[in-house]
């Protein structure tokens, strides 16, 4: 099942991340362990976010996902299940 991950990094833990001059190496670490469909960064709420879609076929998976991200970023995380055009169809005609 897909899932829309939203990071949401603090202000202060995130400026001390960017001085890191292995920051960089730190998040394409991440990613690749993710393994995420998509990626966007974008501000949430006034701060740094990362926005990505990811493909979680189990709920144990979660963890997995999420505490790479705790640990490395100091952040809030949001797992939203997502559908594609054809999840709603089968959904509608299940009712």
């Amino acid at each position: 099942m897909k899932f829309l991950v939203r990071l949401h990094m603090p202000t202060e833990s995130g400026n001390k991340m960017l001085q890191d001059p292995n920051f960089p190496k730190k998040l394409e670490s991440v990613l690749n362990q993710i393994k995420p469909e998509a990626v966007y960064f974008a501000p949430i709420e006034g701060e740094r976010g990362i926005y990505m879609v990811v493909n979680i076929p189990s709920a144990d998976m979660i963890a997995g996902i999420g505490e790479p991200l705790w640990m490395t970023f100091n952040c809030k995380l949001d797992f939203t299940p997502l559908m594609e055009l054809s999840d709603l169809q089968k959904g509608l005609q299940k009712k």
